[in-house]
């Protein structure tokens, strides 16, 4: 197992093969990892957050929780926090509204949407489409990031309303193939709207 890094890079090591090296200057970030500090959990999803005002971002991960079953859809978010540390959080999949979630619930959902088949099908993952809906609306005013641990969990956003916002900017750009990624996230996202 290799772990090298460079700069304000911080990450968690995730369940999965995952090989990549960029050089720029005194830049490099490498990651090779084979074998699984996560217990051997299966790994649903993995992100990262990023620190406010800093080039540091927390690595996190997704997998069912020990008590998972399909009548208790509970998804295990681990945050590595820095210095070692993470915390844990357990999240009802059948519990959330995406009119009025937080981003580690929608972290959980996209996770597990993609473990069952329900995904966008992207290269990354769900959460990275999400995110780069996410990154665009909040540069056009349509949505507020949270940049911090304790705002990424307490933070409820309406989801649908800003995806279906930058679904319209797309498609008035041109930019076809991220509209029908956006309809992907809704065809996702519809069904959890009101649970809460």
């Amino acid at each position: 197992m290799v772990n090298k890094m460079l700069n304000d890079i911080h990450s968690c090591i995730f369940d999965t093969e995952y090989e990549s090296e960029k050089t720029a200057g005194q830049e490099a970030f490498y990651i090779v990892a084979k074998e699984s500090i996560c217990e051997n959990k299966q790994v649903l999803g993995i992100g990262f957050l990023k620190s406010p005002n800093s080039k540091v971002h927390y690595g996190m991960r997704a997998e069912y929780a020990d008590d998972f079953s399909a009548g208790n859809p509970i998804i295990k978010v681990i945050v590595q926090t820095g210095g070692g540390e993470t915390e844990e959080y357990n999240i009802n999949i059948d519990k959330i509204d995406t009119k009025n979630a937080t981003e580690i619930e929608m972290f959980a959902l996209c996770s597990y949407a993609d473990a069952n088949g329900m995904g966008t099908g992207g290269t990354f993952g769900s959460w990275q489409t999400l995110n780069y809906y996410r990154d665009n609306a909040n540069h056009n005013g349509y949505f507020e990031m949270s940049n911090t641990i304790n705002r990424f969990k307490t933070l409820k956003q309406d989801w649908m309303v800003m995806v279906s916002s930058m679904m319209k900017d797309y498609l008035n750009s041109g930019l076809y193939r991220q509209v029908l990624d956006g309809n992907k996230l809704l065809d996702i996202f519809e069904g959890y709207v009101g649970k809460n």
